[in-house]
């Protein structure tokens, strides 16, 4: 055999190797995906959600009974209950955390880097106000740390007695990792733009913080460590209760729908729908009394 037949069978080799070897990851991280998936107690669904990059951001819309969702990208876009796109638009910047006023019906986005908290239209995007997150509290005036890391998940909790119609709630991503309460002047600003202050912070789980929702049948949060896929429940004021974990490659944005499911935007694409089958506050499986029957009817799988 001539010495250019036996250099290519090594070659041919190498190359059934490489592909041997590309073939087990591929199939190592489709099982990795799947257990991921499976792991979280109770049903599991999901949307792909194409042409949507990199989800991080989602909130259920009351008055539309619609999703509204951010991503990385700088993407904003209302998706129906079915996992539909119904529109979308380009706002820029890498935008982490989206919520919404359920008495005016206004959207809320958090831009991550810049720290600022957009007051969006609902109904076609367009930027009606800018409110800058002063970084300072308490004697620290860098308390928010420059640089990204910051700002990962908004959350509005409604409250006509309070002077502004309500608080604003959000999580630091690292250092520190934290709960944050914003003061947001939606009744007192005058103008486009003006200043939001930190008027509470408190440490909650480990770094790093994701995403977070408000559940207002339980009265608590329930924030997301992408990393960690596990989310912190906690009360009222931000104290630890109990930790859970949830499905998705990369978890980040969490909202609840009226039956009590969770729509769990993912960082790597798509959205999971997850029923857990237990409440999430108190691990009581098929809890329903008082404020928690808002989250029964765990017996339907979402999709």
């Amino acid at each position: 055999m001539s010495s250019t037949g036996k250099e290519q069978r090594p070659r041919g080799r190498r190359l059934r190797r490489a592909l041997a070897l590309c073939l087990t990851a591929g199939m190592l991280l489709v099982g990795a995906v799947a257990i991921i998936l499976s792991s979280a107690p109770g049903k599991v669904a999901e949307w792909e959600l194409t042409g949507f990059a990199e989800p991080s951001g989602v909130v259920y819309h009351p008055g539309r009974d619609s999703l509204f969702m951010v991503g990385d990208q700088g993407d904003i876009a209302e998706v129906d209950l079915d996992g539909r796109i119904l529109r979308s638009a380009r706002l820029g910047g890498d935008l982490e955390g989206v919520t919404c006023d359920p008495v005016s019906g206004k959207l809320y986005v958090v831009r991550e880097g810049h720290e600022v908290i957009f007051e969006v239209s609902q109904d076609d995007f367009a930027i009606l106000r800018g409110f800058t997150i002063d970084r300072g509290f308490g004697k620290d005036p860098d308390f928010l740390r420059r640089g990204g890391d910051g700002i990962e998940g908004l959350t509005f909790v409604a409250d006509e007695a309070h002077a502004e119609g309500g608080r604003f709630y959000a999580v630091n991503q690292y250092n520190p990792a934290v709960l944050l309460e914003i003061e947001v002047p939606l009744r007192s600003a005058r103008g486009r733009f003006a200043k939001a202050h930190i008027v509470n912070a408190r440490p909650v789980g480990t770094a790093p913080l994701s995403g977070l929702a408000w559940v207002a049948e339980s009265g608590g949060f329930l924030i997301v460590s992408a990393l960690w896929h596990r989310a912190y429940a906690t009360d009222g004021d931000g104290r630890y209760l109990r930790s859970l974990r949830v499905p998705g490659i990369m978890p980040e944005g969490l909202a609840v729908l009226p039956d009590g499911t969770f729509v769990i935007a993912q960082d790597t694409g798509g959205a999971v729908l997850w029923k857990p089958g237990h409440n999430p506050f108190t691990g009581a499986q098929g809890e329903v009394s008082g404020r928690q029957e808002a989250l029964r009817g765990f017996d339907k799988t979402p999709g």
